[in-house]
């Protein structure tokens, strides 16, 4: 075993070398030093699991009190990880009992069917949140493992919200609901409901942000049960006692379900479709004539004027009779939530918030429905919670390590074999790692060749 782990280090180290003396660029070297560092892992993690293997095969006397007969040996096993496929042997044990069972996998935590480790499966999840299947995995793996391996990563993992330590107590919060229209697969629509919430909005330089904001998204899921999530949430990080509440949205019937989980919410109509509908009343008009109505409807709507705005209404449709039915729907839309549109004059607090588009942009349509792509309904209902958690985790946890009581010194004896020092730390004599004085080393004459 020692002789195994020198001869990786110290051809892991001759390579390096080799690349940094011969005369190329930083940017030349980059890849070939990272397939190098990559092989080097995998070749020690080789090394480790055959000095597993070994030690629980040589521990007879452990094995026959466990009950553990040797059944075959050198089984094949490979196991794509971060750092790349990883090869080993190992050896098959027959069970007193009549099963049968590979001690190495077990000693490891390694699900004897799984292909790609838990670490790579996180990684696959989470990049997949991002990019395509095949994107995730060509950045990952080159491409190595398929984009079907990359969904069903997907599909296993869940988002992580993460709980706050305590209460706190805040004068006001902000909800924005929306929803992200998206295919599915066969070419049916559908929507994914997304819910974020905030304590306001702040001023960094230039830019604006949300204070504090989280989002909430599932797919699939009734709407009494989205809202008592999102109300379970809210009350998890903060005392709602005396805090003013505002949700945010365009006025559809799943945002309205909302008061009966917020009685005391005030609604504001998000300015996005405040607008278009103004703007879908005044299309058509010269740009001084459309300048004008714009401004007076939006003052007959933010004084609730109702009155003027009807008349404004029917001036329109006088001018365009071919566009009568658009500017009818559009007025009709915007009384039936004046008090949506008021509240901004009435409470200035009221304007410290809306930002249901950009939230739908940048947490769920980015990745959902930016480009032509379609969904599976199974997808969709993993996915959504990891694209508003941000983080995530994988359902497919490693078996714990369930050695026999007689086989449990094996990890002391695999430390021996690697020869830690005190602090637990490979020894830098052996592995190579040049000592500043003391006997010198293979890896030292190697170095020595490029002075």
């Amino acid at each position: 075993m020692e002789n195994i782990i020198t001869e990786i280090a110290q051809k892991f180290i001759k390579n390096i070398c080799e690349e940094l003396c011969a005369g190329k660029s930083i940017t030349e070297i980059e890849p070939k030093m990272l397939a190098e560092a990559k092989k080097c892992a995998t070749e020690l993690t080789s090394a480790y699991i055959s000095a597993v293997d070994t030690q629980i095969l040589v521990q007879k006397s452990a094995r026959r009190e466990s009950g553990h007969s040797v059944y075959r040996r050198g089984d094949e096993r490979k196991q794509q990880t971060a750092f790349g496929e990883v090869r080993y042997n190992r050896t098959y044990y027959k069970k007193a009992s009549g099963d049968y069972e590979y001690l190495t996998d077990t000693f490891l935590g390694i699900n004897s069917r799984k292909r790609v480790s838990e670490g790579l499966s996180l990684s696959l999840a989470s990049a997949a949140k991002d990019m395509s299947y095949q994107k995730a995995t060509n950045h990952l793996t080159s491409g190595e493992i398929s984009r079907q391996t990359v969904m069903s990563r997907v599909r296993k993992s869940n988002g992580v919200t993460e709980k706050p330590t305590d209460k706190r107590r805040v004068p006001e919060l902000h909800i924005d609901a929306d929803e992200a229209h998206i295919s599915l697969c066969g070419g049916k629509k559908s929507e994914v409901p997304l819910i974020s919430i905030y304590e306001g909005i702040e001023s960094h330089g230039k830019r604006n942000k949300c204070k504090n904001v989280f989002h909430i998204s599932e797919y699939g899921m009734k709407k009494d049960d989205f809202w008592e999530r999102a109300a379970t949430e809210a009350e998890s990080r903060y005392d709602l006692t005396d805090t003013k509440i505002y949700i945010h949205g365009d006025g559809a019937s799943w945002i309205q379900t909302g008061f009966e989980w917020f009685p005391s919410a005030i609604f504001v109509l998000d300015k996005y479709h405040k607008n278009k509908a103004i703007k879908a009343m005044t299309a058509g008009l010269d740009n001084e004539s459309r300048k004008l109505l714009d401004k007076e409807i939006r003052e007959a709507l933010n004084f609730e004027d109702l009155r003027l705005f009807d008349e404004l209404t029917w001036s329109l449709c006088d001018q365009m009779p071919w566009r009568e039915e658009k500017i009818i729907e559009s007025a009709g839309y915007l009384k039936r939530f004046v008090h949506g549109i008021s509240i901004c004059v009435k409470d200035p607090c009221a304007n410290n918030g809306g930002c249901t588009e950009p939230h739908i942009s940048h947490v769920l349509a980015a990745r959902l429905s930016s480009r032509p792509m379609a969904w599976s309904r199974q997808t969709l209902k993993k996915l959504a919670p990891m694209l508003a958690a941000g983080k995530i985790s994988f359902e497919e946890k490693e078996q714990a390590t369930t050695l026999p009581a007689s086989l449990r010194n094996v990890e002391v004896n695999v430390n021996k074999a690697f020869r830690r020092d005190a602090a637990g730390l490979p020894s830098p004599d052996y592995i190579g790692i040049l000592p500043i004085s003391g006997k010198i080393t293979g890896t030292q004459k190697i170095l020595k060749m490029f002075k």
